[in-house]
């Protein structure tokens, strides 16, 4: 199984782990994904265009970025398999 994340997906820092953009999705979506990673321990970083003023009230429902810490891109990967095929974790 080879480890290495695509190297053409985003990436960014965020203190001091490195990042890697896992999808981008309707706000209610993402946060339903972020729900189930953080249940495995998976920090989760949801980034919204924070220049609409929905963003700043709490009401934007557009797409969103959910980013996860590169070390842990595959783990979630398969966390979120596992769900979809209705399997238990």
């Amino acid at each position: 199984m080879n480890d290495a994340v695509d190297p053409s997906l985003p990436r960014r820092r965020i203190g001091e782990v490195s990042y890697v953009l896992f999808l981008s999705a309707p706000r209610v979506v993402a946060e339903g994904l972020k729900a189930r990673l953080e249940v495995h321990q998976i920090p989760v970083h949801l980034e919204t265009p924070f220049s609409l003023p929905e963003a700043y009230m709490g009401t934007y429902t557009g797409d969103v970025s959910l980013w996860v810490p590169e070390a842990l891109y595959h783990e979630a990967t398969l966390i979120l398999e596992r769900d979809h095929q209705g399997e238990a974790s």
